[in-house]
């Protein structure tokens, strides 16, 4: 590519560790709508690119992004900050490129940005402009007025911006629509650099430093290129812990509706991820769970289509009984399933946190349907949370063994704790959840993620009277991970599956010790 006007710029965590995979890179899929917003621009005739710093350091340990938009001088560098835990490598690569180039127009976005956008701008001079919520209409307009000469951007929609030293806030106004949405391509890839690199290797959202790209696809991936699908966008559940659900969004988006694709632009996508190289779908949008029809509908396309393809769904309640039969005549082979969130073993508990709650007779009657279909399943808990007491651990505990022995089709069952998001109800109003957090600003955010902290252990987060004598995060982090690694390891050498507690504990000992050996070898040399 030539020098374009824009280019986008996807920095991850750099720096994690967690001890079964050592040290790793986090964050690493694209926001879904980063490529439309590329396409959107060049098509428009603003020449856009997408550089994956991730990316660029697997394909290269010495990349230099300085160098790099030094060659290209785009006149905009657009920087997604959409996931909370990029808050300091994506800072510290926006001052490292404003004092480089202190001409180039400095541009946010994402949620993470958009929650903290007046935070932002009065503590990084270097920020001229976020763009807060969705961003189509208001980039295009703010490219166009950049790439002409222009300074007055009062009309962009969504925009924080600068003008002589003040820091102004345009109405947060757009959201797209069906239409829009529809006419943006979600998979022009020939627009991200080393894009077949991502679409190889970037199969997990982390990547492991200390293997190959190749080892790290047959070590850690599902071993299958995974396009992440837009069918839409919107939610009208609130789960306490999410920063994406319906009021949130109501607040970092403006968006109270949800939209859909039409089914014929969702298949055109998948066409074309197809020819690139995907092989399997991942679809975290199921705002409707008992009213499937859209999703019977889109499948049914894909068969009369005769388009093959695995799926991974996400339900985001339980699936009715024609979805699950709909789904396995649509994609009968081996690494499609259906994954639920139970979140918890206690009803109780389930009613507070989860925004499409069921109760566990419910969950087994659907486990039952899953399995009289022989559609795959895997099924994902929490612990740690808010009014949980020890018998509903318990709980949690007795029905991951009695779905283990009852549900073949069970391949994967995985407890992770959750974090502390920025525009959660918890995070908002932590005290009526019985709380304590220090995350309550971006700063906040901005130190925390300065180390090797991981999303695997790390929370953000205690609760005082969750455990007796712990008066502190810390001891809340390091109590709750014991009972994590005792009840509720899954590590497994397939990563498509999980393991009982006792032979994960087995493998994550012996990755740790196998990890230590080659460093010691490596200081040998």
């Amino acid at each position: 590519m030539g020098r374009p006007d824009i280019i986008f710029l996807h920095v991850p965590k750099l720096i994690n560790y967690y001890r079964p995979v050592n040290h790793f890179i986090w964050i690493n899929f694209l926001p879904m709508g980063l490529l439309g917003l590329a396409d959107l621009l060049q098509s428009r005739g603003i020449s856009a690119q997408v550089v994956h710093l991730g990316v660029e350091w697997v394909e290269d340990h010495n990349f230099s992004i300085i160098d790099y938009i030094g060659q290209k001088a785009p006149r905009i560098v657009a920087m997604d900050l959409h996931w909370h835990h990029q808050t300091f490598d994506v800072m510290e690569n926006v001052k490292k490129i404003k004092a480089a180039f202190p001409q180039t127009y400095i541009l946010l976005g994402g949620f993470t940005a958009s929650f903290f956008h007046e935070e932002i701008m009065r503590n990084f001079d270097e920020v001229d402009g976020i763009i807060r919520g969705e961003a189509e209409a208001p980039v295009l307009e703010l490219a166009s007025a950049l790439l002409q000469g222009k300074d007055d951007l009062f009309s962009v929609p969504n925009l924080t911006w600068r003008r002589k030293g003040r820091i102004l806030i345009n109405p947060l106004s757009y959201i797209a629509s069906e239409k829009e949405l529809n006419h943006v391509s979600f998979t022009n890839f020939p627009l991200l650099k080393n894009y077949p690199t991502y679409i190889r290797y970037i199969g997990q959202p982390f990547y492991v430093k200390g293997v190959s790209k190749q080892k790290n696809f047959w070590m850690y991936s599902l071993k299958s290129p995974i396009y992440h699908l837009t069918v839409g966008r919107g939610c009208p559940f609130q789960c306490t812990w999410c920063g994406g659900g319906r009021s949130s969004l109501e607040t970092i988006t403006g968006r109270k509706e949800v939209t859909f694709r039409s089914v014929e632009s969702v298949l055109q996508s998948i066409k074309e991820a197809i020819a690139y190289g995907y092989e399997t779908f991942h679809i975290c949008f199921d705002p409707y769970p008992q009213r499937p029809q859209y999703f019977l509908d889109l499948f049914a396309r894909i068969r009369e289509k005769k388009i093959k393809m695995e799926c991974f769904f996400e339900s985001f309640g339980l699936p009715t009984n024609d979805f699950i039969q709909s789904f396995k005549a649509t994609f009968p082979g081996p690494k499609s399933l259906i994954a639920l969130s139970p979140e918890v073993g206690s009803d109780r508990l389930r009613k507070i946190h989860k925004g499409h709650s069921y109760s566990n007779h419910a969950l087994m009657e659907c486990l039952d349907q899953l399995k009289a279909a022989g559609v795959f399943c895997d099924l994902f808990f929490t612990l740690g949370i808010p009014f949980e007491k020890e018998e509903d651990v318990q709980q949690t505990i007795r029905l991951q063994k009695m779905i283990r022995a009852r549900y073949p089709n069970v391949r994967g069952i995985r407890t992770f704790t959750v974090e502390m998001e920025p525009g959660s109800p918890w995070h908002l109003d932590p005290e009526e959840y019985g709380v304590k957090t220090s995350l309550h600003q971006f700063m906040d955010f901005y130190h925390y993620h300065s180390g090797d902290k991981s999303a695997f252990s790390s929370l953000g987060y205690w609760i005082p009277d969750y455990f007796d004598g712990e008066t502190d995060e810390k001891g809340f982090e390091e109590a709750l991970q014991k009972i994590k690694c005792r009840h509720f390891c899954f590590a497994h050498p397939n990563v498509r599956k999980s393991a009982t507690p006792f032979w994960g504990r087995r493998l994550c000992d012996l990755s740790s010790l196998l990890w230590k050996i080659k460093g010691l070898t490596a200081k040998k040399r």
